[in-house]
């Protein structure tokens, strides 16, 4: 049975599935380094006039190790521009730019509550698919036969998928944790989590760079780890809120995560992970201050609540609150990587004149100051965005009313 089990893996983990689905969506491999005088062009008074737009992109292998087919330029058309952008458009729903920018828009538009839950399920989640893939090491879907069209993660290994694992984690807890807190049609937010979790998942075989096993291990651990965490999060959530302790037990438990993270050196997805823990260690230290300050407490009514359509006056305020909000998390980051950046290079400098290090030691004290920068960096944006950028609304008189009932 389990022989059979890995054998099907296996079969899903065969890049000529990638490359079919991408054919049928309209991608084609050119293999000629040119396209002049090819089918695809038409002559014009001597000029070319391409009929389909072609791209051309090069690539490098996820594990680091290129092979001479990964090195060649990959020429492609795109016969079906509908299903390009469609696809481009969902992987974006999967990326740390869409999070940096709806995380913080939920926290200062939406409800403070169950963005740190969320944040809490987001955060666990990803720090296992990021862990598992430094621990499998799949490499990625091989090209040819698959046209890979980012190289953003090339140098990631691929399962489990993370962006499959969030396309699951992140709609689905929002509908969970809202079902019983606001009065709306239930079915419409599971119809559109449906939607998200299938456009994410498709994006990724799409553009070349997970294999079917890859976002079917993702879809299933993420559909394993969401029943765990979810019954855990008003708990953990209140301590991390309440508790004296708090601050010190998020602080210590991220250093651990990372000191445990698989692999002693440097991987994208380590460096991810980073970010991560970084920014959910300092969305939940923003939230614990703003509760020993008193701007966070008990709702005065029991939920459901009736969901507040906002009139125009509302849209205009949110839309200010989110770019007075962004500019503060801009400065905090262009502070933070500074003043951390400086302080781990002073750390490295104190630990250097006290040992004699080797050229291995050295190589891990890069990794130190890279990885305690990105934490300590992130860290400052999330307690920017929950405690400093709240902070500022409230002193400028356009803060959400409900901002102080998000327990």
């Amino acid at each position: 049975m389990l022989n059979f089990i890995w054998q099907w893996i296996l079969y899903l983990n065969e890049p000529i599935h990638v490359a079919n689905i991408q054919r049928h969506f309209g991608l084609e491999r050119k293999e000629s380094p040119t396209f002049k005088n090819s089918t695809q062009c038409a002559t014009t008074n001597g000029h070319s006039t391409p009929t389909d737009k072609v791209k051309e992109v090069s690539t490098s292998s996820s594990d680091g190790e290129s092979s001479e087919s990964d090195l060649d330029p990959q020429h492609y058309v795109i016969h079906n521009y509908y299903w390009y952008w469609i696809f481009k458009f969902g992987t974006t729903l999967g990326e740390e730019i869409f999070y940096a920018s709806v995380f913080p828009f939920w926290f200062w538009n939406i409800d403070g509550a169950v963005g740190r839950r969320i944040i809490n399920i987001w955060a666990l989640s990803m720090f296992i698919g990021q862990s598992l893939k430094d621990i499998v090491c799949w490499p990625r879907p091989q090209c040819p036969p698959v046209i890979r069209m980012e190289n953003k993660w090339a140098l990631e290994y691929g399962m489990p998928s993370t962006h499959a694992m969030v396309s699951v984690t992140v709609p689905f807890s929002v509908i969970l944790l809202t079902a019983n807190r606001y009065e709306y049609p239930v079915y419409i937010g599971v119809a559109i989590a449906f939607t998200w979790c299938v456009l994410v998942s498709t994006s990724r075989l799409y553009l070349g760079m997970h294999s079917v096993a890859d976002i079917l291990g993702g879809l299933a651990l993420a559909a394993l780890l969401l029943p765990v965490l979810l019954p855990l999060v008003d708990t953990l959530d209140a301590f991390l809120l309440t508790h004296p302790a708090a601050p010190g037990l998020l602080i210590t438990t991220t250093v651990t995560l990372m000191l445990l993270y698989p692999g002693s050196k440097f991987s994208s997805a380590k460096e991810d992970t980073a970010v991560i823990l970084g920014s959910s260690m300092g969305l939940q230290l923003g939230g614990w201050i703003c509760f020993q300050m008193g701007s966070i407490r008990g709702p005065p009514i029991k939920p459901p609540y009736s969901i507040i359509w906002p009139s125009y006056e509302m849209l205009g305020l949110c839309l200010l609150r989110t770019i007075i909000g962004l500019i503060t998390v801009v400065a905090t980051r262009a502070v933070a990587k500074s003043v951390s950046y400086a302080t781990m290079r002073r750390v490295v400098s104190t630990l250097r004149n006290r040992d004699k290090l080797t050229k291995e030691d050295a190589q891990d004290v890069e990794l130190f100051v890279k990885l305690g920068s990105k934490l300590l960096t992130y860290a400052a944006i999330g307690i920017d965005v929950v405690c400093l950028a709240p902070a500022a609304f409230r002193f400028l008189n356009i803060e959400r009313p409900t901002f102080h009932t998000e327990i």
